[in-house]
This record gives structure tokens, sequence and C-alpha cells, in this order.
């Protein structure tokens, strides 16, 4: 429930908010609750989130363990220093992670990724896919809810 009621936003502008973010931070939990945070690049395929991993560590540990995840992204911020305040645009999401077997899904995202990051070099895909992908893992989240927020100030 949003405080600031006229913060909110729809669910379309939390979505553009998610394609423009530069990056976003996936958080996460293990089983006791202890929470962590990590920067991730997220690219989209209509309502599922992509991301890709390695292999192990810590976020892939804590993901097997416990898939409930959000996600927070801005896709714009300015300061109003005379106003003491900020002007942002951002969203929040939660939902649940997998780890995509599927090889045909698994070239999806990663198109996706390469799209919203490398846009400029996709014609280097073939070549990355097949020197990079079989050492990253894809995690895809399915979105279960979409907040958006902004503020203009000054």
């Amino acid at each position: 429930m949003m405080r600031r009621k006229e913060h909110e936003r729809d669910e379309a502008f939390a979505w553009d908010v998610l394609d423009k973010a530069p990056y976003a931070v996936l958080a996460m939990a293990d089983k006791e609750g202890t929470p962590y945070c990590v920067p991730v690049s997220p690219a989209r395929d209509g309502r599922s989130i992509y991301l890709h991993s390695a292999r192990v560590g810590e976020k892939m540990t804590l993901l097997k363990s416990n898939p409930k995840v959000a996600l927070t992204a801005v896709s714009y911020y300015k300061t109003v220093s005379a106003e003491y305040n900020m002007s942002y645009a951002s969203a929040v999401l939660r939902g649940r992670a997998c780890i995509v077997e599927n090889e045909a899904e698994r070239l999806l995202a990663l198109r996706r990724i390469s799209e919203k990051y490398s846009a400029a070099d996709l014609d280097k895909f073939d070549a990355m896919v097949e020197k990079y992908a079989k050492a990253a893992h894809i995690i895809r989240i399915d979105v279960e809810e979409i907040t958006g927020k902004e503020a203009r100030n000054g």
C-alpha cells in the first residue's frame, strides 16, 4: 500500500521504468530471513524478467533455497537541492525466481538481455552465445506484482 498516493503510477509506467533503467537491484533472503541485495542487468519478455548469473555464488545459493524476490529499478532521478527534495521515476516488483533449463528460453533470454545492453553489437550475438552461454545461468522472475512511483519536483 503506497502512502503517498499522488506519486503512485500504473503498471504500464512501472514496466517502462524497468525497461529504461540501466540496472536494477535484486533483493533476496535466506531461510532465516537474512537479506541480500545485488545489482543486476534485467531485461524482459512480456511479464517475465530475465537475468544472467554465474553458476555459483551467494545469489544462486539463496535463489535455490528461497525463490521469493523483489527487484527495484530507477530510470530517472534528479536532486532538487533548493527544495531538499528529489525528482524520480521508480518501479518495484515482487515475484518468484527460477533457473531456466529450456535451451530455447535460455536463448530468448540472452537475446533480450543483449538487445537491451548491447544493441549496437547484435551482429556478434551468435558468437558471444557460443563463447559464453554455457558458463551462465539464466534466471527468470515470474512477476506477481509491479508498482510504479514518480515525483517531479522543482
